[in-house]
C-alpha cells in the first residue's frame, strides 16, 4: 500500500501554509465573453424567416466573397517589374482573409466570420460589428454581401435596434403613423410565427376534443350493448327458455 504523506506545511507545527494565488488565465477577454463560444452566421439568422433578397446580388468575379465580410475586395492582377532588365512577369494579389469571432452587442453572441484585414480596421473605426452592419450608406450595402445583408436584417429585427430607429425618426420629425408602419414594435415575421403557433395549438386542441368524443362514444356503445345482453338473458330466464349450460346437457345424457 502506498503511504500517504501529509503536505510539507503540516509536518512542522510552527510552519504556516499560505495558499498560492491562482495562475494567470492568459485571456484578455472579460469572463462574461470568454465562455460564450462562437456561432456560425447560419445559426444566428432565424430559420424560416422571409429575408428580402440582397439588392446587389451574388458576386460573379470572386465568389468566395459571398461567404464572409470582404468589403468589396477581390483578386487583383498586375506585373512584377525587374529593376535591371525591366522585364514584366504576371502576378496576382489575394485579399488578406482572416477567420475571426466578432462579438455582437445587440445579439449578445460571438459570430464566427471570414473577414479581411481592411474590414477589421473599418469595424474598429466604426465602433463594433453592429455599427458596421447598420450604417446607412449605399457603398456599405455593396460591401456587405449576402452574409452581411442577412446579419443586418437579423439585427434590425431586435427590439433595441427598432427602438433606436424609432427615436431617430422622431427626432427627424416623421409622423407617428409612418413610424409605426416602417418600424413596428413587433416585426411582421414574428407576428406570422405567432399566428402559426396559435393555429397549431387550436388544431391540437380540436384533435384532442375529437379523440375524447370518439372515446366517449365507444364507451357509450359498449355500455348499451352490455345492457342489451343483460336484458335478453333476464327475459330468457323469466320465460324459462334460457339455454341450458354444458353441465345440464351432460347430466341429461346420463
Amino acid at each position: 500500500m502506498p503511504s500517504t504523506m501529509a503536505p510539507p506545511c503540516r509536518l512542522l507545527s510552527t510552519h504556516i501554509c499560505v495558499p498560492r494565488p491562482a495562475g494567470r488565465t492568459f485571456c484578455t477577454s472579460p469572463p462574461s465573453l470568454a465562455n460564450r463560444g462562437s456561432h456560425l452566421p447560419k445559426h444566428v439568422v432565424p430559420k424560416g424567416a422571409s429575408i428580402p433578397t440582397y439588392p446587389h446580388g451574388k458576386s460573379l468575379l470572386y465568389k468566395q466573397s459571398d461567404r464572409g465580410l470582404y468589403g468589396g475586395q477581390r483578386i487583383q492582377f498586375g506585373n512584377n517589374v525587374s529593376r535591371k532588365t525591366e522585364t514584366k512577369t504576371r502576378r496576382k494579389w489575394y485579399p488578406n482573409v482572416l477567420r475571426k469571432s466578432l462579438y455582437s452587442i445587440t445579439l449578445d453572441k460571438k459570430i464566427k466570420l471570414r473577414v479581411t484585414s481592411k474590414v477589421l480596421r473599418i469595424i474598429d473605426r466604426e465602433g463594433g460589428l453592429d455599427e458596421y452592419l447598420l450604417k446607412e450608406s449605399e457603398k456599405r450595402l455593396k460591401e456587405l454581401g449576402p452574409i452581411g445583408w442577412n446579419l443586418r436584417w437579423t439585427l434590425m429585427q431586435t427590439p433595441q435596434v427598432i427602438e433606436r430607429f424609432r427615436n431617430e425618426a422622431k427626432e427627424l420629425g416623421i409622423s407617428q403613423e409612418k413610424i409605426d408602419e416602417h418600424w413596428p414594435v413587433t416585426p411582421a415575421w414574428k407576428l406570422a410565427r405567432l399566428q402559426k403557433q396559435q393555429q397549431l395549438q387550436e388544431e391540437l386542441v380540436g384533435l384532442e376534443q375529437e379523440e375524447e368524443r370518439e372515446g366517449g362514444g365507444l364507451a357509450l356503445e359498449s355500455a348499451e350493448l352490455a345492457d342489451e345482453v343483460i336484458e335478453e338473458v333476464i327475459e330468457e330466464r323469466m320465460d324459462g327458455t334460457a339455454k341450458p349450460t354444458k353441465a345440464q346437457e351432460s347430466s341429461k345424457l346420463y
